[in-house]
């Protein structure tokens, strides 16, 4: 009887993503009636006018409402689910090809089965991608990187882990983020990405926090699998997103096809940083890249065509959570309580101290990307609000800036209305997420707030 309890509580786990999205607007919906509606005049660029608030009609979401709201929400992620269904049906085009098993298979032999090292490197991949705010255009590579550690021998949440925390670590350290902090900066009137000194001290003690945690939960899964939050038997029971051929050779055909993806990759990050390319420039990349391989290996276009659709209806699922998902956001804009909501806690950080003052903001951002997570559309909002705010308070706008950038960043990849996305695409729910994370999360915020306070004691910027 004992296993048997024992067994249901190991297999506890929440809802259905859908589910808890579908909860989530009924919270925001709930709220629609009881927050007053309100707005902000805005000027033409959309920036707020923090003297010109008022109250208005209140606007609560109808029953018709509610339900459109997901609709909406796939209209206005078309972008970003549209690049990772075209990205998805070329990987699995060049996957068919055995250039990605072939290849990893070499890379596990450089390592000489080291796997720890692959740990390693990749996060420190993926937290450099981070650093520039490429984020979204690394969704369809998600299901490579799970295979890859499942692999190596480590359960699902050490992949998950190496995207989810490697994210948030080069994201919020805020270096070169467009995103982030080159909209509030410019919005303040700073030169865009100035400090960037004190952020790069940011970013190494973020990595090093991170990497700590997940080093350490690494080598106790491989000591002992019972430590595994995926259950003591994760190597018999979980699956790969992608099955890897053992014995493929690393031929010249496959060399050539993985340098150009590894190219293609790598072209995708400078013409987003050096020619603005967004997502529909980085999606149509890999289709030159992918004809190559369908040529080089004498693919007939009509499989090819069929394995096209195959990488699509794969992920399918998943990206609908980013446009229902989106629909937490229409519900709050329907509803008009979003300025309502920032308005109230305005008046509330008149009159404190500059340290309550940045402890409120850090905290208010944290929270408030429950409900937003666009990093550049709070920006938008919040930081006329908070300039005058710092000015009136004698706190540095570059202080300021990095308040708002620390509270934005972290929660990206742990509060579930943004998590939920990431977690399906790697196949984990939400639960066993939390179990591992919160305390590696917990140490990263109080870590950013205490760096915040350093910058103010400093006088860090303006710059």
């Amino acid at each position: 009887m004992g296993n048997t309890l024992e067994k249901k509580k190991r297999g506890f786990s929440l809802p259905h993503v859908y589910i808890v999205i579908l909860v989530l607007m009924l919270i925001i919906t709930a709220m629609t009636y009881i927050i007053p509606a309100g707005t902000y005049a805005r000027d033409a660029s959309g920036a707020v006018d923090p003297n010109n608030f008022t109250y208005i009609d209140q606007t609560p979401v109808g029953f018709l409402q509610f339900f459109t709201s997901l609709h909406q929400g796939i209209v206005e992620s078309s972008n970003i689910i549209g690049s990772v269904l075209l990205i998805s049906g070329c990987i699995q085009i060049i996957n068919m090809t055995g250039a990605f098993s072939a290849g990893i298979q070499a890379m596990i032999q450089k390592t000489n089965g080291k796997a720890i090292v692959m740990v390693v490197v990749f996060f420190t991949l993926f937290t450099g991608l981070g650093v520039i705010g490429y984020l979204d255009a690394l969704y369809p590579f998600y299901p490579i990187i799970i295979s890859l550690f499942i692999t190596l021998g480590y359960d699902k949440m050490v992949g998950t882990a190496v995207i989810m925390l490697s994210s948030a670590v080069g994201f919020t350290c805020g270096m070169v983020n467009p995103y982030t902090t080159g909209v509030a900066q410019t919005l303040v009137g700073l030169p865009m990405y100035s400090g960037i000194g004190f952020r790069a001290v940011g970013l190494v003690v973020f990595y090093i926090i991170a990497l700590f945690f997940l080093l350490r939960y690494c080598i106790k899964i491989k000591k002992d699998a019972k430590n595994s939050i995926m259950g003591e038997n994760y190597l018999e029971e979980q699956t790969a997103p992608m099955e890897f051929e053992k014995g493929l050779a690393f031929d010249g055909k496959r060399v050539i096809l993985i340098v150009l993806f590894l190219a293609t990759v790598l072209l995708t990050v400078v013409g987003s940083l050096q020619w603005a390319w967004g997502l529909p420039e980085i999606a149509a990349i890999y289709f030159p890249v992918t004809i190559i391989g369908v040529i080089l290996f004498r693919i007939n276009p009509s499989q090819a065509c069929v394995e096209f659709g195959k990488g699509m209806a794969g992920t399918i699922a998943p990206t609908m959570v980013i446009g229902f998902s989106r629909a937490v956001s229409v519900l709050l804009a329907e509803g008009n309580i979003t300025d309502t909501i920032i308005h109230s806690v305005s008046g509330v950080l008149q009159g404190q101290s500059p340290i309550i003052t940045l402890l409120i903001i850090f905290l208010f951002v944290t929270g408030f990307n429950f409900f937003v997570a666009s990093g550049s559309g709070k920006a938008v909002v919040m930081m006329p609000i908070l300039q005058p705010l710092g000015q009136v308070l004698g706190i540095n706008q570059q202080v300021l800036v990095l308040a708002y950038q620390y509270g934005d960043g972290f929660t990206n990849t742990f509060w579930p209305t943004a998590a939920l996305l990431q977690l399906s695409l790697c196949g984990m729910d939400y639960g066993r997420w939390f179990k591992f994370a919160w305390k590696v999360y917990a140490c990263l915020i109080a870590s950013g707030f205490v760096l915040i306070v350093i910058a103010n004691q400093i006088g860090y910027g303006p710059f």
